[in-house]
């Protein structure tokens, strides 16, 4: 299918690059509230601030998420901008 499309390789790489990206969100959505919660829990029982340390952990956590989604977002949006870039720069 190569010798027919050439360009098709290197818009399913570019494709797949960006759903691969795209799938790390629930993840980082779950992952960040998670361990803060846990790191805050684990402090509230060292310090005895239940449920502060936590609670600030989950938000900390959510904040931390929220970074690193826009991240994402611009490395996939980077990628497809350079996709769309080698197409107007070839004759």
């Amino acid at each position: 299918m190569s010798l027919l499309k050439p360009d098709s390789d290197e818009k399913s790489r570019r494709d797949m690059k960006q759903i691969s990206l795209f799938a790390a969100i629930p993840g980082l959505l779950l992952a960040g509230p998670l361990i803060g919660y846990v790191i805050g829990w684990w402090l509230d029982g060292k310090f005895g601030t239940q449920p502060y340390l936590a609670a600030l952990g989950v938000f900390m956590g959510i904040a931390a998420s929220g970074l690193e989604i826009v991240q994402v977002i611009r490395k996939a949006s980077s990628a497809e901008s350079d996709g769309d870039n080698e197409k107007k720069s070839e004759p």
